[in-house]
């Protein structure tokens, strides 16, 4: 157990200190002051973190000796027979996704976080497609990786299984933070992805649903954005 506590603070420490200070940060704002927009420069950022958080993710936990890495994060395809139950968590997943973000503007957070803001400033094909492919593909898949996979298998080995879910959704939302109107989706989002994952056994069941809800997500704002600009 000290071994897996020890884990969990390095794992802590990557995300939510030198992601922040070095690559939300410094990185950030190096890129903007080369005179990328918000969006490219925000989603070079993004794979700087996926790979910053899966490395830290891998080197941290891969002596552990129960069974291989991939085994142990759930790095493996899911039945077809899934895919019924995938699909539902999904439409679920953006339904209660809507309602919260409803809610929480309702009680007073801004109704564009900063990547809508992002989007809506940098209006145009290429942009938009930068963002699709970082909200749809890569930020499900790394984040799925990092907080199902590895960050679970950690806390399940420190805390109940209750208790694990709970701080997996927990830290999911905290690291989304300043994006306030949707830290209550993201936190629901983070039990439902946690349910997708312990239902298959494979983590890309979860990243399959994050990025179903995503895209239904990108399909209903754009559209929005298009439609404020005319």
């Amino acid at each position: 157990m000290k071994k897996a506590w020890i884990q969990l603070l390095i794992l802590l420490a990557v995300t939510f200190v030198f992601v922040p200070l070095v690559i939300e940060n410094l990185l950030y704002r190096t890129l903007i002051g080369w005179g990328l927009t918000d969006i490219i420069a925000g989603n070079i950022a993004g794979v700087m973190i996926a790979a910053a958080l899966l490395t830290a993710g891998y080197l941290t936990t891969r002596s552990d000796s129960k069974g291989s890495w991939k085994e142990r994060v759930g790095l493996r395809s899911f039945d077809r027979s899934h895919f019924p139950f995938l699909i539902k968590l999904s439409l679920l997943s953006f339904v209660i996704g809507v309602a919260c973000f409803l809610l929480s503007v309702w009680l007073g957070a801004d109704l564009q976080n900063e990547k809508a803001k992002a989007v809506e400033e940098s209006f145009a094909f290429f942009p938009l497609l930068v963002a699709f492919v970082g909200a749809v593909i890569i930020s499900p898949i790394y984040e799925e990786i990092f907080y199902r996979g590895i960050m679970l298998s950690v806390l399940n080995r420190i805390a109940s299984e209750r208790v694990a879910l709970f701080l997996q959704a927990l830290f999911f939302t905290l690291a989304h933070l300043p994006n306030w109107n949707i830290l209550l989706l993201t936190i629901i989002n983070g039990y439902l992805f946690a349910h997708a994952y312990r239902k298959t056994g494979s983590v890309f069941a979860a990243a399959f649903v994050h990025g179903m809800v995503n895209l239904l997500i990108y399909l209903v704002s754009v559209p929005l954005i298009a439609l404020s600009q005319s």
